[in-house]
């Protein structure tokens, strides 16, 4: 039931179906400059090389296949800009329940016995602070907590979809090994698993997880992880300990250079700079943010924390809202957030996280848990309610 936008904000919904630019052809001549210009600073343009892409003038905004550099290039997409700023209002149905409300939720990385190979575990030995062995991976937590979360959304009546269906296992149609038999050129250089893992196969999956939810058609996406954060220099995130402890959400955006080479992202680009799914995504990011904090007692992300990445690869759009051009966050269409929550190796959340005072589908975990999951849930409810 597409209760949600009859018009996303800005424009008629655009069935993304395909790669033709023609789609936005609904778009010409509605945006300015001065708009175009704002979009592309705040969310979208990372690094100046971007620009080497496109041009921008009063009149209109040229894509091209090719950087500046390539003599060859050829017009990708033209649109004509307005002379003035046009009135946008929005087109939100009001809904008083969640009954019909379409929503996906992707629980981040496979967990379980590819927890070591994804690297996305905390395996904390005892110490003088802390008495009790500290082991359990990421890919676990997010599970339990969309399972959690898909709970409390249909008592209400939404219609859940999560993209992987239990622990240790990803969307992509064939398992890593399996598909690691069929190309043997990958590993005959005796190359580690782990970095064959990241580097050719969790792409795959990643783009089964995009493709099962556009399928779907959702009103509204969350792609759920748990945050980690480098103790000190030299020592791995999943075996010190920190007092940094944040929360903090991804929203599409802040392209980097030579991501415009491919068709895919330049069609990705346009569709996030013409359409209302970008503004949509940092409205619902940022009531799912504050539901967080709320819920979670947890402060979000600032610059004191010192996660180095923030400032190098993302655009900030407000405090612990930032713009990165991750495969989830370009691909996913429609409104998304791209949560990552607590930081699982502070060092009183990885106590917090590893006690198993609560049961998630017949599995003993952490009601730390269930936190994290009514924050999601409480975020939902105040993006669609409100």
């Amino acid at each position: 039931m597409k209760f949600f936008f009859l018009s996303i904000l800005f424009f008629p919904v655009i069935a993304f179906s395909s790669l033709d630019l023609a789609e936005f052809e609904s778009c010409q001549s509605s945006w300015t400059r001065q708009e175009i210009e704002e979009r592309l600073g705040h969310f979208l343009q990372k690094d100046g090389k971007v620009g080497s892409f496109f041009s921008l003038n009063e009149e209109s905004l040229t894509l091209y296949d090719a950087p500046e550099t390539e003599k060859e290039r050829k017009v990708a997409y033209k649109l004509a800009l307005a002379k003035e700023k046009k009135e946008r209002g929005s087109q939100k149905i009001p809904c008083k329940t969640l009954v019909g409300v379409k929503v996906a939720i992707d629980p981040g990385h496979f967990g379980g016995s590819y927890a070591r190979l994804e690297e996305r575990y905390i395996d904390i030995p005892p110490s003088l602070e802390r008495e009790e062995i500290v082991q359990f991976d990421e890919g676990t937590l997010s599970f339990l907590t969309a399972t959690y979360l898909k709970l409390l959304l249909e008592k209400e009546g939404a219609i859940v979809m999560l993209t992987r269906d239990q622990i240790g296992k990803g969307v992509y149609r064939e398992d890593f090994f399996d598909w690691l038999k069929k190309n043997p050129a990958l590993w005959s250089g005796e190359v580690a698993l782990n970095n064959l893992f990241r580097k050719y196969y969790n792409p795959l999956d990643l783009r089964a997880r995009a493709d099962k939810i556009n399928d779907f058609s959702p009103d509204l996406t969350l792609v759920i992880h748990y945050n980690s954060h480098d103790a000190q220099e030299g020592v791995p995130s999943n075996h010190g300990v920190t007092s940094k402890n944040y929360n903090m959400v991804f929203v599409p955006g802040a392209f980097c250079r030579n991501e415009l080479e491919e068709e895919e992202s330049r069609y990705e680009f346009l569709r996030l700079l013409l359409t209302g799914d970008l503004s949509e995504s940092i409205k619902l990011s940022s009531v799912v943010l504050a539901k967080m904090s709320e819920r979670l007692q947890v402060p979000v992300v600032t610059k004191a924390d010192g996660a180095r990445y923030l400032p190098q690869v993302c655009l900030k759009v407000s405090e612990g809202i930032y713009a990165r051009n991750l495969a989830l966050t370009r691909l996913i269409h429609g409104p998304v957030c791209y949560g990552e929550s607590l930081v699982q190796n502070n060092a009183d959340e990885c106590i917090n996280l590893n006690r198993k005072d609560f049961v998630i589908g017949g599995q003993p975990c952490s009601s730390r848990i269930k936190q994290v999951a009514e924050a999601y849930f409480e975020g939902i409810k105040s993006y669609v309610l409100d």
